[in-house]
Order: structure tokens, then sequence, then C-alpha cells
């Protein structure tokens, strides 16, 4: 593993690893959609260090983390998960994603549909010469204020 002091300030904005968080995020995007939760969690970090805020609260650690999205898929009818225009930069082992996100779904409670939209920053750490999701943050945006902008910067 590289030095985490030497790597800190190499800021990579575009190559190889962001490549492979975008396509990382490709997955789990439709593996989202699709309630593939076996696919979705391969590419978390499966660890007591994994952090997960999101507007129902915060979990510390991967047992929580995964209850948590797991209560949250079984309470869906069906779901779909579209991320805004992402940006990427890469520090060495670690890897910071800013975007917009939006979800539609249906409860299978009642049926009514649950669209809701936000914010979103995830780290991804390097374990085993594969990207993981360390951390995922998300916010809510107040209705019609999330513009999916094609490209905001």
């Amino acid at each position: 593993m590289a030095n985490p002091t030497q790597t800190a300030t190499e800021m990579e904005v575009s190559g190889k690893d962001v490549e492979e968080v975008l396509r990382i995020m490709d997955v789990m995007e439709r593996t989202w959609s699709e309630k593939n939760l076996p696919e979705l969690f391969s590419h978390y970090w499966q660890n007591d260090g994994f952090v997960l805020f999101t507007s129902k609260g915060a979990y510390y650690g991967w047992a929580a983390g995964k209850a948590m999205l797991e209560k949250y898929f079984a309470e869906l009818e069906e779901v779909h998960l579209e991320f805004g225009p992402r940006k990427v930069r890469c520090f060495g082992e670690v890897a910071t994603v800013v975007y917009e996100w939006r979800t539609d779904g249906r409860s299978k409670k009642d049926g009514n549909r649950l669209l809701r939209e936000g914010y979103g920053t995830d780290v991804f750490l390097r374990d085993k010469g594969k990207w993981k999701l360390y951390h995922n943050h998300v916010s809510l945006a107040r209705a019609g204020t999330n513009k999916m902008q094609p490209e905001p910067w």
C-alpha cells in the first residue's frame, strides 16, 4: 500500500483509477435499481469502519449499514436510482465522488410513489487492490431544487 502522506496531495482527476471508480458507480446504480443486493453489496467495504449517513440516520459499521439497506429495499416494490454527473478525485488509495442523485420507487405497503432526490459524497478505499465504498453521505434536496444538471462544474 502506498504511503498516504506521499500520495495525499497528488490528486488524479482522470485516468485508470478515476475510470474504475466511475465503472463501480455505474454497476452500483444498475444493481440498486435491480435490487440485486449481493452484487450491490460486493462493492461496499464490509468492515466495522464502514460509515453510512442518510436522512434516516447515521450507521456505523457494515452490519448496521447492511441492515438498514436490507430494510430499505424490503419496503420497496420497485426502485430506480439515477446518478447525475459525478466528479471523481483520487488521492492515492482514497477516491472521493460528489454527485446528484434521484430515486424513484414504489412502496410495498401502500403503493405510493417515493420520489427522492439529493446530493451525495462517497469515499472509496482501495482494499486488496479493489475500490470499495467506505463512506456514503447522502442528503435530500428540497423538492424541485435538484436539477440533475448535465455538467454543473
